[in-house]
């Protein structure tokens, strides 16, 4: 057994084993509080009738301590079982993913397909079984962002970046109960979506009323507290009170006009802040042992300001600006003491002195949730491998495996280097050449986000990946597939007269035209690819194509083959150097019934 699968079933026995416990109790305490409210009222009608009335404001008030305590109490033990139950849900999560179960995930991140990327669709890196479906447990909007932005390339690579990333996410692997704990505070009171870019907006605004209403606010607080003590001494009639509370009000609501918009935006986002200070907390007392984690949550303090402080200040101030909009006594309080008015003065000075770091703080917290996800990959295989980072074009592995078919995949060692550019790959239908060269993409993208890859030796150059696997057409836009393909030739040709250094995966080029269009189309293609300086793999069934090995020495020819047993074909999915020597076409046509 590996040790994250004894890890998270050893997990999953105690949390549930803990849960149960606090069902029983939630139970008891829910029947604790009916029964001393009953008692309650029975004592209190009980010395009513016996004229007690003063035993029965004492009794009432012990027994209502007692009742409150009940309420809080019965909410602590609830909120620990919720934060128990979600540990439970997370290491079952864990489970799935060793078992290659991760399909049930309800993230996929489906709405970051597209068609026009070099590579997301065809490498299976968003959607159904994908990569982000596999390793995504992010708990923010800007650590999802993250993540997906690195598994884009949307950052400009960087071999010694790289190799930090490696350090960072092997020792975020080995902190398993430390991401988990992070995964519960950013999960248990976060809000379904956060305005993040309305709420940095709000961090960099240099503008404030608040000086000015603050004087009108105290100005009518003070009228406010003269007619309370005047109407309470007669000297006016105390129905006078009413009109100040409705002057109150009227005030209230013309300053609070140009505050609306601001206070909807923190009694939307107060939850996801409080998650997010609890996130920071746990990072910022972390001792980080790599050089990027280390430089990465320094930010998050210097000699005068802790962002965990800072962060929780700014949270227990939003959690007023909930009870605006819901609250009936804020309401009344809002209207004696003008509490919405000193409520965004206390924001406001916060932002005087951490609003602008407050994008370094988030951008701190969604990196390292990012990264966390990412160890997953770590913690759960330990039989991966830590790629090397080359300084020259150059793919090379041993074993390598494709991370998404976890036990049933099949490993193959494969080499693609030194006067060796490019890689034909033939073989017959169904046996194995476009999961092999998958299989290499998404190795090869985990390399570059600083992941473990299914491989026992792995390197690799920094390489932008382009691939032409999966092209279909668009009826929308009145294009072939045929055509579609030509348009991603087109994107990886100019890629490569730009002068940048590409890594190419190829399935079947030109299969939508006619076998002497498609053979002298391969050839150009790959003779062009070779001129400026390309390296990647093509697999063909046109087995004439194997024969550029002989003429050109970048050229190297592997293949995939099938067995007969029993009447029936099987594959073994191994790969071997040289071309392909059998067919399978017209014998799998006899399996489907159709005769010759």
């Amino acid at each position: 057994m590996r040790l994250a699968e004894e890890f998270y079933k050893g997990n999953i026995e105690k949390n549930t084993r803990k849960s149960k416990i606090l069902s029983s109790k939630v139970e008891v305490i829910g029947w604790s509080r009916l029964i001393v409210f009953a008692i309650c009222v029975l004592i209190d009608y009980f010395l009513y009738k016996q004229n007690k009335i003063s035993l029965a404001i004492v009794v009432t008030i012990v027994l209502l301590g007692l009742f409150l305590f009940l309420i809080f109490y019965h909410n602590n033990i609830f909120e620990l079982k919720k934060r128990i139950d979600l540990l439970v849900y997370i290491n079952q999560n864990g489970l799935k993913r060793i078992n290659n179960e991760f399909t049930s995930f309800e993230d996929n991140g489906s709405e970051y397909l597209d068609d026009e990327h070099p590579f997301i669709n065809d490498l299976d890196v968003f959607g159904e079984n994908s990569i982000f479906q596999y390793i995504n447990t992010t708990v923010t909007k800007g650590g999802r962002e993250e993540l997906v932005s690195l598994l884009k390339n949307e950052k400009k690579l960087n071999k010694n970046e790289i190799v930090k990333r490696q350090q960072a996410i092997k020792e975020l692997g080995e902190k398993a109960e430390w991401r988990q704990n992070l995964i519960v505070e950013g999960s248990v009171k976060k809000s379904k979506d956060i305005d993040l870019g309305s709420l940095l907006k709000w961090s960099k605004d240099n503008e404030s009323s608040s000086p000015l209403r603050v004087a009108i606010a105290c100005t009518f607080i003070l009228a406010t507290i003269c007619s309370i003590l005047a109407a309470v001494n007669g000297i006016i009639p105390q129905s006078f009170l009413l009109l100040d509370f409705s002057v109150n009000f009227i005030v209230i609501k013309i300053l609070s006009k140009g505050m609306r918009r601001e206070l909807e935006l923190f009694e939307s986002i107060k939850h996801s802040v409080y998650a997010y200070s609890k996130i920071l907390w746990l990072i910022e007392n972390e001792n980080f042992n790599s050089e990027y984690l280390i430089k990465i949550s320094s930010k998050l303090r210097n000699d005068s300001v802790s962002c965990k402080e800072e962060i929780k200040k700014f949270s227990n101030i939003l959690d007023w600006a909930g009870n605006s909009k819901y609250n009936a006594y804020y309401l009344i309080l809002n209207i004696l003491v003008f509490s919405d008015v000193f409520l965004m003065r206390s924001l406001e000075k916060w932002r005087e002195k951490n609003g602008k770091k407050l994008e370094e703080w988030l951008e701190v917290m969604h990196e390292i949730d990012a990264l966390c996800s990412i160890s997953n990959l770590s913690f759960e295989n330990d039989n991966w491998a830590y790629p090397i980072i080359l300084d020259k074009n150059e793919i090379e592995g041993i074993n390598i495996g494709h991370p998404l078919l976890g036990k049933k995949a099949v490993r193959n060692t494969f080499s693609l280097k030194g006067e060796h550019k490019v890689s034909l790959i033939t073989g017959s239908n169904m046996s194995g050449k476009s999961t092999f060269l998958r299989t290499l993409g998404v190795n090869l993208i985990l390399s570059y986000i600083g992941a473990p890859v299914c491989a026992d030796e792995f390197s690799c150059g920094i390489m932008n990946t382009y691939t032409c696997m999966r092209t279909k057409d668009n009826l929308e836009e009145s294009i072939s597939s045929f055509y579609a393909e030509i348009l991603r030739i087109k994107m990886l040709i100019e890629a490569c007269k730009n002068g940048e250094k590409i890594f190419f995966l190829l399935d079947e080029i030109f299969k939508g035209t006619n076998s002497k269009d498609r053979h002298v189309g391969a050839i150009v293609l790959i003779k062009q690819l070779i001129k400026y300086g390309g390296v990647g793999l093509v697999s063909t069934h046109d087995l004439e194509l194997c024969d550029l090995e002989k003429e050109n020495n970048s050229i190297i020819n592997y293949n995939f083959r099938e067995f007969y047993k029993d009447g029936k074909i099987k594959f073994d999915y191994i790969l071997r150097k040289g071309k392909s020597e059998t067919q399978n076409a017209i014998h799998l046509m006899k399996l489907a019934g159709i005769d010759f």
